[in-house]
C-alpha cells in the first residue's frame, strides 16, 4: 500500500501510519496529575456568570453550541432584513420564501427557515414552519432549483505537497504556522473549530508522535472529550515536526497553538478566527497556482479522506481518524474514487 504515496506523506497512509494510530490509542492516554489542564482551557461555555447563578433558560441556551447560537441569531436577522417579520405567520413566511426564492441558494434557505423556527420555539411561539403551505412552498423552490449543496475541492495528498511548497516561501513565521496549520488538519482531518481550540496543554508527546486532547468538537457538543493521535512522518512533511518548529520560532509554551500573524511577521496572542483558517488555505493554494475559490477550510479534512480512500485504507480505520459518527458521509467519497476506478468498457 506505501506505494501510492510519495516518501513525504506516507507514514499517514500505510500499514505503518495506520498501526500507529491504533497503537496510540491503545498505549497513550492522555497524562491527568503531570500534565493538568490549564484553568484557562474552555472546558464548558461561558455565559459570563457562576454555575450557581445560571438559569435554566442560560442552560437551555448551552445545549445549542456558541457558534451556532450566532449563526441562528444571523439567519433571524437576515430574515427581518429581508422583509419578514417576528413572529411570524404562514402568510408572512410564504412571503419571504416567495421573495427570496431568486436571491439565496436552497440550502441558505432552508438553514434561515430552521433559525427563525428556533427563534419562535424559544420564545413561546408556534413556529410557521409547521404550516403545510410553508412545507409546499419550499419543496416547490426546491424541485425548481435544486437542492444540490455547494461542495469544496478536496486538497488530495499531491496538491498538498505543492501548496506546502509554496507556503514555504512566505515569511519565516508565517510560513511555520500556516504549514503547521495546513499539515495538522489534513493529517488529522480536523475541522477549523477543533483546529483553532488546540492548545498547546493539549498536546501529549510520545515516541509514535503526538496526542491531541480535543476538549469540544462539532460531534462532541458535551465536551466529553476526544483524542486524536498523529504519528510522525517519514519525510519532510511531518506534522508532528511542524508543530515543534512553530513552536520553537514563535516561542508559544502555553495557551491556544494556532494564533494570528500580522504582516510585519509578529505573533498575536489571541487564537485564529474560524473566518483566518479559509482565508489562510484559500492564500496557500493560490500560492501554489490552484484555482482558490474551490477550496475553504474544509478542503483539508475531505483531502485526507480522498486521500485515504485513494490509498485503500479501510473504511473503519479512516472514520476513526475523522471522528465520523455516521458512515454516510465517507461512504460518499468512497463511491467518487470507487468510480474513478471503474475501467471503460472502450
Amino acid at each position: 500500500m506505501t506505494n501510492f504515496l510519495p516518501h513525504d506523506l506516507c507514514g499517514f497512509f500505510s500499514p505503518l501510519g495506520v498501526g500507529t494510530f491504533n497503537m496510540c490509542r491503545r498505549q497513550r492516554q492522555p497524562k491527568k496529575a503531570s500534565e493538568p489542564m490549564s484553568k484557562n482551557t474552555p472546558s464548558k461555555p461561558d455565559f459570563g456568570k457562576p454555575l450557581e447563578e445560571m438559569t435554566a433558560a442560560d442552560f437551555e441556551r448551552a445545549s445549542r453550541a456558541a457558534s451556532t447560537r450566532r449563526e441562528n441569531a444571523k439567519d433571524v436577522r437576515y430574515f427581518v432584513q429581508q422583509g419578514g417579520e417576528l413572529p411570524a405567520s404562514p402568510a408572512v413566511m410564504v412571503a419571504w420564501l416567495t421573495k427570496v426564492a431568486s436571491q439565496l441558494a436552497p440550502a441558505t434557505i432552508q438553514r434561515r427557515m430552521v433559525s427563525v423556527g428556533q427563534w419562535h420555539r424559544e420564545n413561546g411561539y408556534p413556529s410557521p414552519l409547521d404550516d403545510p403551505q410553508v412545507k409546499r412552498v419550499f419543496s416547490g423552490i426546491g424541485r425548481t432549483v435544486g437542492l444540490a449543496q455547494r461542495t469544496v475541492a478536496p486538497l488530495v495528498r499531491d496538491d498538498l505537497l505543492a501548496v506546502l511548497a509554496a507556503v514555504e516561501r512566505q515569511k519565516p513565521m508565517r510560513a511555520a504556522r500556516d504549514s503547521a496549520l495546513l499539515l495538522v488538519m489534513f493529517c488529522a482531518a480536523l475541522r477549523r473549530g477543533s483546529a483553532i481550540n488546540v492548545r498547546v496543554e493539549d498536546i501529549t508527546e510520545h515516541q509514535l508522535g503526538i496526542d491531541l486532547i480535543l476538549r469540544r468538537s462539532k460531534t462532541d457538543q458535551a465536551g466529553k472529550g476526544l483524542i486524536v493521535s498523529i504519528p510522525y512522518a517519514q519525510g519532510s512533511k511531518c506534522p508532528v515536526k511542524a508543530i515543534a518548529k512553530w513552536r520553537e520560532i514563535s516561542g508559544i509554551t502555553t495557551g491556544y497553538l494556532f494564533r494570528s500573524v500580522n504582516r510585519h511577521d509578529q505573533v498575536g496572542n489571541d487564537k485564529l478566527h474560524a473566518d483566518s483558517v479559509c482565508r489562510i488555505v484559500k492564500h496557500a493554494v493560490k500560492l501554489a497556482g490552484l484555482d482558490e475559490s474551490k477550496y475553504s477550510s474544509h478542503s483539508a479534512r475531505a483531502g485526507f479522506v480522498t486521500s485515504a480512500a485513494s490509498a485503500q485504507m479501510p473504511l473503519a480505520e479512516i472514520a476513526q481518524v475523522t471522528k465520523h459518527r455516521g458512515m454516510q458521509s465517507l461512504q460518499r467519497y468512497l463511491r467518487v474514487v470507487d468510480q474513478r476506478r471503474t475501467k471503460s468498457l472502450l
